[in-house]
């Protein structure tokens, strides 16, 4: 194991009154661009600036009050963005437009590639999956796989076949093993978890899926939907509720963002599960995105507005994390797809009205606004070679 140590963040989100409604637009911007100003002057101050960026918008047509999870084509520059109820729509990131969206792919929330196969799969909340053919962007069919929503799912190419994950359940909740070549449902096991958080496929023929009512992480084999030993329900000191993962494979480390009264980030060992670093964070993490090339963590949160950045240190045989500062976005970006070839994050939000809670103090749902899905990308700079 090699030495750990950290450096305190200089800006720690509040943490009461975040976990528990959304705050004022204009307040949370104000906090995100001061965060940003006293990181940024503390990060120079040491010889590690916060990189810069640019921030590009584009609004997609649609009256929709919620979306899903996006992914990028690996055969060319589109984006894949599942929509709920507005279905699945392809944005063309080059030249920043709608290519189109998919006919007959309405209720889709999660989208995965088999190129070698043309093929892109989009889990539904009618507990369908969608396979569509990637080359021109057809629907071919809609299987039933559940009764209730799906969740997400994931690719993996060791064992050739795509995993599903369904929606939030009462008690228990099942992973699916989907056979591409024969297009059936080849696996499933159920596990006791009442939700689970988006899954990440790794190299070797793992999934890892964080169970956030259960405040567990858990890592399964791909090809027989197992435990791996000391995965079945790994818990970590302080994390409430787990709830989005990213991994630095050729280091060996996971990152895990973790939800409650105290958000964190912890820096586990990937393969023993030991925790080496936690950090606070920006609460209501949904997602999180590892950057090799700048060994950066991006850490996208929607009611602090924000786009953190976690710098990964690796110098005289020591490890350090330490946050850079913030990139400004809007209320309600917190789902993330990154381009790490590009270096592009690209987010997704709404215009919105946010009515006061009720008399019996009740948060109310927020009422979003036909015609304003916004694509937001935000490019930072080459990392220096």
């Amino acid at each position: 194991m090699t030495p750990f140590s950290m450096a305190s963040p200089v800006c720690t989100p509040a943490r009461s009154a975040w976990p528990r409604r959304l705050l004022a637009t204009v307040a949370l911007l104000a906090a995100a661009y001061t965060c940003a100003a006293d990181t940024a002057t503390n990060a120079n101050a040491n010889g590690n600036p916060m990189p810069g960026a640019t921030v590009s918008s584009s609004v997609l047509p649609g009256s929709g009050h919620s979306w899903g999870f996006g992914a990028l084509d690996p055969t060319r520059p589109y984006l894949f963005i599942a929509r709920r109820e507005n279905g699945l729509s392809v944005f063309d990131t080059e030249r920043r437009q709608l290519v189109k969206t998919i006919a007959g792919s309405a209720g889709a929330n999660a989208v995965a590639f088999a190129p070698a196969l043309d093929r892109a799969y989009a889990v539904n909340m009618d507990g369908s999956l969608s396979i569509i053919r990637l080359s021109d962007l057809s629907l071919l069919r809609r299987i039933a796989v559940d009764d209730g929503n799906l969740n997400n799912l994931v690719y993996d190419g060791i064992s050739r076949k795509l995993l599903l994950t369904g929606g939030r359940r009462e008690k228990r909740s099942a992973v699916y093993q989907f056979d591409p070549l024969s297009e059936r449902i080849s696996l499933k096991r159920e596990f006791d978890a009442g939700k689970f958080d988006a899954p990440l496929a790794l190299a070797d023929g793992s999934m890892l899926v964080p169970l956030r009512d259960e405040g567990q992480v858990m890592r399964i084999s791909a090809a027989t939907l197992e435990p791996l030993p000391g995965w079945a329900g790994k818990q970590f000191a302080g994390c409430e509720h787990p709830s989005a993962l990213a991994a630095d494979e050729k280091l060996g480390r996971l990152f895990i963002a973790c939800r409650g009264k105290a958000p964190q980030l912890i820096v586990a060992d990937l393969n023993s599960g030991d925790a080496i670093a936690k950090l606070p964070t920006t609460p209501a993490i949904n997602a999180l995105a590892w950057d090799a090339a700048r060994r950066q963590l991006l850490i996208p949160s929607g009611i602090a507005a924000s786009l953190s950045i976690v710098q990964q240190e690796l110098a005289g045989g020591v490890e350090r994390y330490r946050t850079l500062g913030y990139i400004g976005t809007r209320p309600w970006a917190h789902n993330m797809t990154y381009d790490a070839v590009h270096g592009v994050a690209h987010l997704f939000t709404m215009d919105f009205t946010q009515a006061a809670p009720d008399a019996a103090g009740h948060k109310q749902d927020p009422i979003f606004h036909a015609d304003s899905f916004t694509v937001l990308s935000i490019s930072l700079n080459q990392p220096s070679r």
